[in-house]
């Protein structure tokens, strides 16, 4: 059953019809009086985003949440932690059981467990996706809360910037063919701020990012990576970022990792000329994946600091009398895709030099 029909989002319709007259009669200002204003003040709200398959389709709608988010956090003076799930039965079953206080679904599109239709009740609608906060009728209290917070920080000209930047930039996203003179992302912001610590024209780092995600906040891979520049858990510790689903702090750690790759090849002795493309292919396949490939390019009389010499010796990376020499640490590597991905980042960003102000 989708949950947009289901017979308590009169629950929520009816609630917010109250919201709205008290901001009718207020005239914008808040009712401090409202008995659930500040309900979530100070507490923690421990909140899963269910990543059913239109969340994973329109990726924007994870970031675009999170940011609205972190606003009620600032101020509600509340903590809202968020953690990204595949939708299932489990997952709805922690709500239920009060391990998780609050879901994120798609209304129109996710489906409330029979057995659970009568025990929970939603928010407001917190885009235009239809996304909505849900809650067991016992905490219906929070979603009052949200609620009333919502309707005012919808008159927030803050609120129109954030929707005008994540839901014009994702209709952009569709089409490869048109790209703004201005933008290329909703993370513009952050890309130019955190490429500054490496010395990349942040167009490059933009390339990269929709080369790993497309944009998209809520995309993991098989392999454990996250978010906006694909990093994993444990290598985002290692440079103290702690929460790499906050769009900044993965970018962060993206680009610590970057730097260390670049710095480690620079003493190496690789020039201005091939450092981009070797610290591209190191992010993708892994240092020590190129090192193994660096390490036969010199043994073929190829020159190791040279992105085109590596390039020519990947594709002998998968064949057995390679794979079995004892300076090659890793074994076999297909490494196609590698060059592939070094390829198509630069290409996306001479298309970006070509069409995207360098400020």
């Amino acid at each position: 059953m989708a949950f947009w029909k289901h017979k308590y989002v009169k629950f929520a319709i009816l609630s917010i019809a109250l919201i709205l007259f008290f901001a009718i009669i207020s005239k914008n200002k808040r009712n401090l009086d409202y008995p659930y204003a500040h309900y979530i003040r100070g507490d923690t709200i421990k909140c899963t985003v269910l990543l059913d398959q239109s969340l994973k389709s329109t990726g924007y709608s994870v970031g675009y949440i999170y940011e609205i988010f972190k606003n009620l956090e600032a101020n509600q003076k509340c903590e809202i932690a968020l953690s990204l799930e595949n939708s299932t039965f489990e997952q709805w079953r922690e709500l239920i059981n009060g391990n998780t206080d609050m879901l994120v679904i798609n209304a129109v599109k996710d489906t409330v467990p029979e057995i659970y239709q009568d025990k929970v009740i939603s928010g407001i609608p917190l885009n235009q996706d239809e996304d909505v906060c849900v809650v067991t009728k016992d905490n219906y209290k929070i979603i009052q809360a949200v609620n009333y917070w919502l309707t005012f920080y919808m008159q927030d000209p803050a609120f129109t910037a954030i929707t005008k930047s994540y839901y014009k930039n994702s209709k952009r996203a569709k089409s490869t063919e048109y790209i703004s003179y201005y933008s290329i992302s909703p993370y513009d912001s952050l890309i130019k701020k955190y490429s500054n610590m490496i010395n990349w024209d942040w167009r490059l780092l933009a390339a990269l990012i929709y080369q790993e995600s497309k944009f998209k906040v809520g995309v993991s891979s098989a392999r454990g990576a996250i978010g906006l520049m694909q990093i994993r858990e444990d290598v985002a510790n290692t440079y103290g970022i702690q929460d790499i689903y906050d769009p900044e702090q993965n970018i962060l750690a993206g680009v610590y990792h970057i730097r260390r790759l670049q710095n480690m090849y620079k003493k190496m002795g690789v020039d201005s000329t091939n450092l981009i493309k070797i610290t591209l292919a190191a992010y993708n396949c892994g240092e020590g994946r190129l090192a193994d490939c660096m390490k036969v390019a010199k043994s073929e009389g190829k020159n190791p600091l040279v992105w085109e010499d590596i390039e020519n010796i990947i594709p002998l990376m998968s064949e057995k009398e390679y794979m079995r020499r004892e300076d090659i640490k890793l074994g076999r590597f297909r490494g196609k895709e590698t060059i592939r991905y070094v390829n198509r980042i630069i290409e996306r960003y001479d298309m970006y030099k070509e069409t995207i102000t360098p400020e």
